[in-house]
């Protein structure tokens, strides 16, 4: 049996577990299937007493407490099971010893344990979590509380309060006996829920929503590769964090042995099984990242990869692009993939370097993802350099058709630049009314796809269009506007309208910096995949020119 500190994972030994607790005071059981958002499809995936049972997941209790048996199998594709325990009667958690869960096989053989130390106000806690990771199950602690009781939990995973008290009342279980009067009414009939829409995901928040087969489909435990990346990077994050914790207390525990309070041995015995641990999650992850390694396409491998040497353009836009690679201290041999989702939901934001022409550099990198991971005829790029000191000049090297066709007319300087953001500005007005759905047309003639590079974005921010350059990053991605704003000369001023700006866009270092993930604060170092000969950015790489030209001459074959 494994004793989870908090944040700690296990693996599952089987297919069918019960979950139970263990309180010196009354408590309820319940549980809530929930997607990658933490979020419940329908009120029907929260089961309790008065509402036992949903697709994989049911409660009993046979006098003995209260339980929640799943079988896993059984539960639908890209579903996740939370094992909450809320209070019955009044008080909080902090009042009481500190509750016990347990998760036991089929047999009653036990599984996992994991105690919830710490607690204060809090009157309901998400206990467990109980996650697919590729082709198996696994289990992990994690102990987050609501003072606002269980009507506050399930409401922050979707399902509808209209009156908490009136929630809690219907949720609590009858007191321990045979039942007097008539069994509990029976959910009503609900439509399917439908599956809710891709988002893109910032590098520094948690894995985004995907879609979720109909119920009637096969339960299939594969996940696609960026989804993967995002939960390798999240199981590592709360490994690390395990690991500390379980540090922290062994360093505790040395104290007292020092002090003679304890006997001797037990911080040696804690410190040898932490590393032991997070030694064998490092290498269940690195075995996961490599089985995939070999089959990437070219927008999500590095660029001294050998599928870029065989790379064509596609008939379909990719599914996410590689933005770098994720490490940290504690798992020198792991390194994450960081791969943004297609097509960007959000603006980019990259800054400055340690060294001058960082960004510029990484910006080009990223541009030449984009362009490798779209079909011909889709998209163009628009630079703007109001200052026109960001040596992008080389773009006016092309031909006149490509630089007409695909680059916008070449980098906007000057009040060109103004000029070129107004009419990119109107492009948006006219889509957000007329609706994105219906048409990416230009009237003006052009790709239906615009990713506008801002060089230069710390001197755009305190221009005379500054608030036009809000409204694009705000408004752009979500109509086939996407941009990328690129800190290349001058630092952004610490304004209101650059921290709203920042707030709209995902974040990035141009050089080797950190970046916190968004479930247990943990600092990783984010190493960004910059193309080898990118320079400062005033030379056109290599890779640039020939996915250019290929789509150049794509478009030129299709007349």
């Amino acid at each position: 049996m494994v004793d989870l500190p908090r944040g700690g994972n296990a693996p599952l030994p089987a297919r069918r577990v019960t979950a139970t607790v263990s309180c010196a005071v009354p408590v309820d059981v319940s549980a809530l299937l929930v997607g990658p958002d933490l979020r419940v499809r329908s009120d029907a995936d929260l089961v309790f007493f008065n509402a036992p049972e949903a697709p994989g997941v049911r409660w009993a209790d046979g006098g003995a407490g209260q339980r929640v048996e799943l079988d896993l199998d059984a539960v639908p594709a890209g579903l996740t099971v939370l094992i909450a325990v809320s209070l019955a009667g009044p008080g909080s958690f902090g009042t009481a010893p500190p509750p016990r869960l347990r998760l036991t096989a089929g047999g009653g053989d036990p599984a996992a344990e994991f105690t919830v130390r710490g607690l204060g106000p809090e009157k309901a806690i998400i206990g467990l979590e109980i996650y697919r990771r590729a082709e198996a199950w696994k289990v992990r602690a994690v102990g987050q509380g609501y003072a606002g009781g269980l009507a506050e939990l399930v409401e922050a995973h979707g399902v509808e309060v209209d009156d908490p008290g009136e929630q809690e009342a219907a949720m609590a279980a009858p007191p321990p006996g045979p039942a007097v009067g008539a069994p509990p009414p029976p959910r009503p009939a609900q439509a399917p829920p439908q599956p809710p829409a891709a988002q893109p995901p910032p590098p520094a928040q948690p894995p985004p929503a995907q879609p979720q087969p109909a119920p009637q489909q096969a339960p299939s435990t594969e996940v696609g590769y960026i989804e993967r990346c995002w939960l390798v990077w999240e199981d590592a994050s709360r490994s690390v964090a395990a690991f500390r914790a379980a540090t922290e207390h062994a360093l505790t525990l040395r104290n007292e042995e020092i002090a003679g309070r304890q006997p001797r041995g037990r911080f040696e015995q804690l410190m040898r099984e932490a590393d032991e641990r997070l030694r064998s999650d490092a290498g269940q992850l690195r075995d996961e990242l490599a089985r995939v390694e070999p089959e990437l396409t070219p927008e999500v491998a590095p660029f001294d990869a050998p599928s870029w040497l065989t790379w064509r353009p596609g008939v379909d836009l990719a599914e996410g692009m590689l933005l770098g690679r994720l490490s940290t201290a504690e798992l020198p041999g792991l390194r994450v993939p960081l791969v943004l989702r297609l097509p960007w939901r959000r603006a980019v934001w990259i800054s400055r370097g340690v060294v001058p022409g960082d960004a510029a550099a990484y910006a080009w990198s990223l541009a030449t993802r984009f362009l490798a991971a779209v079909p011909p005829g889709v998209l163009g790029l628009e630079v703007i350099d109001a200052a026109g000191l960001s040596g992008a000049g080389w773009l006016h090297g092309f031909d006149p058709a490509t630089t007409a066709r695909l680059l916008g007319g070449g980098v906007a300087t000057g009040p060109h630049a103004g000029e070129r953001l107004r009419r990119l500005l109107d492009l948006v007005d006219l889509r957000r009314i007329g609706g994105a759905e219906e048409s990416l047309a230009d009237p003006m003639g052009g790709p239906p796809v615009r990713l506008v590079v801002v060089l230069d974005a710390g001197a755009a921010l305190d221009g005379e269009d500054a608030d036009r350059l809000l409204r694009l990053v705000e408004d752009g991605p979500l109509v086939g506007v996407p941009v990328l704003l690129v800190e290349t000369d001058t630092p952004a001023a610490e304004s209101v309208r650059a921290m709203r700006v920042r707030q709209s866009c995902n974040n990035l270092p141009s050089s080797e910096d950190a970046i916190g993930d968004s479930w247990v604060g943990v600092d990783w170092t984010l190493t960004p995949e910059v193309l080898p000969d990118a320079g400062d950015g005033t030379r056109p790489p290599a890779l640039f020119t020939h996915v250019l030209g290929a789509h150049a001459r794509s478009i030129a074959s299709h007349g």
